[in-house]
């Protein structure tokens, strides 16, 4: 594994030195469940090990909102890293923020800033956030899921080349509470961007577009008033504006702009789907077996049980102890070896899937996630893509309408109107090549970065899946093989207790008076008590409910008893 990651096994609540602390924050508590969580219980994730010291995500205190109802705040802690002794003037812009900072965030705002890192730098692989979850949103267990996650999205945010120095994140780093609710209200940061100014120059030659194609259908009706116009139009203008541009953006009917690097692209495409495609089968397979692991521990964990049941009966024949190991003997002392062998072999098993859930099934989930953000970072470029195209259809349209007008007499007075559309269209088209450039090169950028990282990542998984099987292994055949000695040295046919056939024929023929002294007295006074015991008395059977149902049944005494039965036929 190299220097630059490391596997990320458990996180401590506790803050960062030397980060600062309000008053609200030293009021809670630093002890968060991950400092008592086993590490076989957290996901082995793979994060920056730079991150690992001056981010945290801690300290999960849950608050009402009235009628809105209960959310939970995390503490997200900042502490930027020590100066190197030899730092120059760019390792100290190394750091985001010159000082520590200490602010509370809930969900929401992590999703916010989830939004706006895509908006803000299109092209870059965004890291995954931990799913929603409707129901025992706010059980200890989830909430520490939770937590744990959204320190991994943003550790890896903040390490990441073409996020950590977004504006965004500065906000949700390091603005108070009442610059953060106004970023997040009006987003008031980030305008003057040139993705910002790119879907600006866009969206206007689009509505350029738009208003020259209602105008041109205009001109096909000429019996309509302007005031018709105005009636027609204006109400369609306003509610369909909306709607056309998000279908002129995902529907776009034409050629779309071809370059150098598209077949690049496309090779890229094809890699990224078909590692998605290996990662779900691989995946499928593991949470198989952690299913089967889980259900062998319990099996064995019940087998032990049977195991010791029948020791338990085998005893109880023996005349031997319940407890009396050392006096057990024959199938008995077996069966008690092979449940007690059973028992420890599940709680291997137990630890076994647990430690496979953690370092493997969940590790290929969070590269199944990674690998969709790659394919959302291939999916902005698209969109960059289809926009230069459109601008360029555009450009071409009104080109053409430009001529149309100065060579249609009495046409004049429109063309000064389209060559102000085209002026603005042709700007708005430099604009999207520069920006569908800058998100190409972009998405190669972090496709190549991902590359990197995302080998180190599987290798390390991998590695360690082998490492539990081989250990897996070891310890079960320590366990059986330590086992197997102590069970052929048992004498199966060894039995402590008499045979059932001697004890019915010491009862019978008074052979063997110590088994009935355990009873209270002789042979003959037991056959004497036998005699003497009174048989028991039956009630007798209820009246027939009338005469003619009496008649119809006959009795006879047998034993002292009353017998009814049918009439027979010749009767």
């Amino acid at each position: 594994m190299s220097t630059e990651e490391e596997i990320l096994t458990s996180t401590s609540g506790a803050a960062a030195p030397g980060e600062a602390t309000s008053d609200v924050d030293a009021a809670q508590p630093n002890v968060t469940a991950a400092d008592e969580m086993p590490a076989t219980l957290q996901p082995r994730l793979h994060v920056h090990q730079d991150s690992v010291a001056y981010i945290t995500v801690s300290d999960p205190v849950q608050h009402s909102e009235g009628l809105k109802g209960k959310f939970t705040a995390y503490r997200v802690a900042y502490d930027p890293p020590p100066p190197a002794a030899d730092a120059d003037a760019t390792g100290a812009k190394q750091a985001l923020l010159p000082y520590a900072t200490s602010v509370n965030r809930r969900y929401s705002d992590f999703s916010w800033l989830f939004d706006h890192l895509h908006k803000e730098r299109p092209g870059a692989i965004v890291p995954p956030l931990p799913e929603k979850q409707q129901v025992s949103r706010f059980s200890d267990d989830f909430i520490e899921e939770r937590r744990f996650h959204l320190e991994i999205f943003l550790r890896r945010v903040v390490c990441n080349p073409e996020l950590k120095d977004t504006e965004c994140l500065l906000v949700f780093l390091g603005g108070g509470d009442a610059e953060f609710k106004k970023a997040k209200k009006d987003g008031s940061f980030g305008t003057g961007s040139a993705t910002s100014n790119a879907d600006a120059a866009v969206s206007q030659t689009m509505s350029d577009e738009y208003n020259d194609g209602i105008e041109m259908r205009d001109d096909h009706h000429h019996e309509h008033t302007l005031v018709d116009k105005g009636k027609d139009f204006a109400s369609h203008k306003k509610k369909g504006l909306k709607k056309w541009l998000k279908e002129k953006k995902t529907n776009f009917k034409g050629t779309l702009v071809r370059s150098p690097e598209d077949p690049i692209f496309e090779e890229v495409a094809h890699f990224v789907s078909a590692l998605e495609a290996g990662l779900k089968r691989v995946e499928a397979q593991a949470s198989a077996m952690v299913k089967r692991d889980k259900e062998v521990s319990a099996s064995l964990l019940e087998f032990g049980l049977g195991c010791e049941a029948i020791a338990h009966v085998e005893d109880e024949i023996n005349g031997t102890g319940v407890e009396d190991v050392a006096g057990s003997s024959g199938i008995g002392q077996t069966f008690r070896m092979v449940g007690k062998t059973a028992d420890a072999v599940s709680a291997i098993s137990s630890e076994h899937h647990l430690r496979e859930l953690g370092c493997f099934a969940e590790p290929l989930r969070d590269h199944l996630k990674m690998v969709h953000s790659v394919k959302v970072a291939l999916s902005k470029r698209q969109n960059r893509r289809i926009t230069y195209s459109t601008c360029l259809n555009a450009v071409d349209s009104k080109k053409e309408s430009l001529h149309k007008y100065r060579i249609t007499p009495g046409q004049e007075g429109k063309a000064f109107g389209v060559e102000s559309s085209l002026s603005r269209a042709e700007s708005s088209l430099l604009v999207a090549q520069a920006n569908y450039q800058e998100v190409s090169a972009r998405v190669l950028r972090e496709v190549d970065r991902f590359r990197k990282e995302n080998a180190v990542a599987m290798y390390a998984t991998m590695v360690e899946f082998a490492r539990a099987q081989k250990e897996q292994s070891e310890k079960l055949s320590e366990a059986w093989a330590a086992l197997l000695p102590q069970v052929e040295s048992v004498d199966a046919t060894k039995c402590n207790g008499s045979s059932f056939a001697q004890t019915a024929a010491a009862l019978k023929d008074g052979s063997r008076t110590n088994v009935v002294a355990g009873a209270g007295g002789s042979v003959e006074a037991v056959a004497a008590q036998v005699d003497n015991m009174a048989m028991p008395s039956y009630p007798p059977p209820p009246e027939p409910a009338s005469a003619q149902g009496a008649g119809n049944m006959e009795s006879s005494m047998l034993n002292g008893a009353v017998r009814y039965r049918d009439p027979l036929p010749e009767e």
